[in-house]
């Protein structure tokens, strides 16, 4: 049975190479979507502009996301009803915490309060929910229902979300020319792999603990708005 698990990843018919699938489908899309509105709508905008394009981009992956594979309340781990109320208030609390970072930064920088905003909604709000809901949701759940331990499942999540963030490459370089004392692409995103397998591995044992995504989604928020 072990060895079954163990290697049911080898296997052609493993949940592991749809998901690799999704994943590259979910890249590639976004970065679409990014690189038609630069060049559309918004030619070469501001951080701000670019932030909030971004933001609205990966609300519209998301939608087709949930179109396209209809997953359930339970496979984004997302059940609700069924959690201790000690559980809920703490989700609740935490949530506007978040909210109020997000909303308070427009207030404090008030030299740059419209960057700040846009930076925060869109690596406190829509990327932490984006990706942990892909990731600790999505993944996590599908794997677990292919027998995968949690721990087996905390590496494939932990790895595939490091990688996934390559995917930013795009993104990424976009928002450094505005920045010509920033690192080199290559460290940037050295850096960024580094830092995303940690957080993977971190956010996959918040949800292995807690058998829900409300945690990472969370936890992930407050430490991008802390990073940014």
């Amino acid at each position: 049975m072990n060895e079954t698990k163990t290697y049911s990843i080898l296997n052609l018919k493993s949940f592991f190479y749809r998901f690799i699938l999704i994943l590259l489908a979910i890249q590639l899309l976004d970065n679409i979507l990014i690189f038609l509105s630069l060049n559309t709508i918004i030619h070469k905008p501001r951080i701000p502009q670019f932030r909030l394009i971004c933001s609205i981009c990966q609300i519209l992956v998301f939608i087709i996301f949930i179109v396209c594979l209809k997953p359930s309340i339970k496979d984004l781990g997302l059940t609700w009803f069924d959690m201790k109320k000690s559980s809920k208030i703490i989700y609740l609390v935490g949530g506007l915490l978040v909210l109020s970072l997000v909303v308070s930064s427009y207030f404090i920088m008030s030299d740059r309060k419209y960057f700040a905003l846009m930076t925060n909604i869109h690596f406190g709000l829509t990327t932490p929910i984006f990706e942990e809901l892909i990731f600790r949701g999505y993944g996590w759940e599908k794997f677990r229902n292919e027998n995968h331990s949690n721990l087996v499942t905390l590496m494939i999540t932990s790895l595939t979300f490091a990688l996934f963030h390559l995917g930013y490459y795009y993104q990424i370089s976009y928002a450094t020319q505005f920045h010509p004392d920033t690192p080199s692409m290559i460290n940037i995103m050295f850096m960024k792999i580094i830092f995303a397998i940690v957080l993977g591995f971190i956010m996959g044992l918040i949800r292995w603990k807690t058998k829900r995504v409300f945690g990472p989604v969370i936890i992930h928020s407050i430490l991008n708005i802390m990073g940014h």
